[in-house]
């Protein structure tokens, strides 16, 4: 199993030198590192601001809402809306715990 950054940074695509949070870009593959934890999404919770923009883009269109949200994710490999620059919290279960963790 590769070691890991105790940051995060190795998961950090873009730009370099900053931390996951803050990235425009991440690395999403489930192979997780030594210091990481995996964890199965059941729920996204975005935040107000996101969403109200999200809304108001897809013009409150269902379909048109996932499409954006999917669409943020594929091109980020997060949650992190570029024009907000906010994303939201999580509902889970942990499936996989590194070795470095335990």
């Amino acid at each position: 199993m590769p070691t890991g950054c105790k940051y995060g940074t190795h998961r950090v695509i873009e730009p370099a030198g900053v931390m996951p949070q803050a990235a425009w870009k991440i690395d999403n593959t489930m192979e997780i590192r030594d210091n990481e934890i995996l964890i199965r999404v059941q729920t996204l919770n975005i935040d107000a601001a996101s969403f109200t923009q999200i809304k108001k883009e897809a013009e409150y269109d269902d379909a048109r809402i996932g499409e954006i949200m999917t669409g943020i994710v594929a091109k980020r490999g997060k949650h992190h809306n570029p024009v907000t620059g906010s994303g939201g919290m999580l509902i889970g279960s942990v499936e996989q715990v590194g070795p470095a963790l335990v």
